[in-house]
């Protein structure tokens, strides 16, 4: 976390206020809270939810007085962002306790449903542009959670349960301090069904499958690995490889300025229907847009992308970024295997199977 980030943020938020001539915010989704606090962890499973409140000078975030002194010491240290214990009993105890710390705040905006006080869905777009200190940190997080993954398919063996690897990885994501939103595990034949195989008690003879959504200090990354405990079927290589073949045209088509629809039309014509989700932009959620061919939303660097290429028996999924100069794949170690495969003159390496 940094000052500067925060200033920038607060800058950012300053600026929609005098636009719309609204005098203060309260933000309450925790994609907008985690966005404001620069990578400082809060968040809870149970519990009353951190809120902000945002005049154009002052900040104030909103806790639960069971956790403000942590939060005060290690989440927000340094950051010009006042720590107000509290009681929640609602949603609109919140709000008037943010009104009496900004008395000269007439007009107010919310992000959230079920408060009192006007929604505006433009305050998510605050976050989407990210800043060079976040995409440093989403690099390092997608990176932490390739290893997470890789270093626990490497170990898997025949006879392994998907519950089983699922357990290591969980254990191995705390280790690295990422916290484990999606975990999927598919083996053999379940691997060959379903598109999202969740862990379930299905015993690894063949294949085995591990993904992983990974977010930390708010951000999130994706990726997925194929390991082969036995020599696979030559059926088996071709599906994984004909989809990241379409990764890899994906990356090819995803241009700076252009629109999300524009890359996955560029890349995919015609969609195979067999296909799941594309992925996304990626960010303080996952994903912030979905990768649709009618999506508008314009790719302008530095943007974070998760292309995810899923079908049943088959899933390439790794986290980029994209900046001026082209788009680079983040989760990526050099303990993996890699494949190059060749689009339009420009080649790129992506992760392949792991074949013990």
């Amino acid at each position: 976390m940094s000052a500067s980030e925060f200033a920038a943020k607060h800058a950012r938020v300053a600026s929609w206020l005098a636009e719309r001539r609204v005098d203060a915010v309260l933000l309450a989704l925790p994609a907008n809270v985690a966005w404001l606090a620069c990578g400082g962890d809060l968040h809870r499973r149970h519990g009353p939810r951190p809120v902000v409140a945002l005049g154009p000078e002052r900040a104030f975030l909103l806790c639960g007085s069971d956790d403000a002194d942590r939060v005060r010491q290690e989440e927000v240290r340094g950051l010009a962002l006042d720590v107000v214990p509290m009681l929640f009993t609602s949603g609109e105890a919140a709000f008037e306790r943010a009104r009496s710390l900004l008395p000269d705040a007439r007009i107010w905006r919310t992000d959230a449903a079920g408060l009192p006080v006007d929604r505006d869905p433009s305050l998510d777009t605050l976050r989407r542009a990210l800043l060079a200190e976040e995409v440093e940190r989403l690099v390092r997080l997608a990176r932490d959670a390739a290893a997470a993954v890789e270093e626990v398919a490497a170990e898997c063996y025949r006879g392994i349960t998907e519950r089983d690897a699922a357990a290591r990885l969980g254990a191995e994501c705390l280790r690295r301090q990422i916290a484990p939103r999606e975990i999927l595990a598919g083996a053999d034949d379940r691997l060959d069904t379903y598109v999202r195989p969740v862990p379930k008690g299905t015993t690894a003879e063949r294949t085995l499958l591990l993904a992983l959504v990974a977010s930390r200090g708010g951000l999130h990354a994706a990726v997925a690995r194929t390991l082969c405990l036995t020599r696979p079927p030559q059926v088996f290589v071709d599906r994984f490889r004909a989809n990241l073949e379409i990764s890899a045209r994906l990356c090819h088509a995803t241009r700076a300025g252009d629109t999300l629809g524009g890359a996955v039309h560029r890349a995919l014509p015609q969609t195979p229907v067999h296909l799941g989700g594309l992925g996304g932009t990626t960010g303080y959620a996952y994903p912030e847009q979905d990768a649709r061919g009618s999506s508008t939303f314009k790719l302008v660097p530095p943007q974070a992308l998760v292309w995810s290429v899923a079908s049943a028996g088959a899933r390439a999924e790794d986290t980029y970024v994209l900046d001026n100069t082209g788009i680079t794949i983040a989760s990526v170690t050099e303990g993996w295997p890699r494949r190059a495969l060749r689009v339009g003159g420009s080649v790129y390496e992506l992760p392949d199977l792991l074949q013990l």
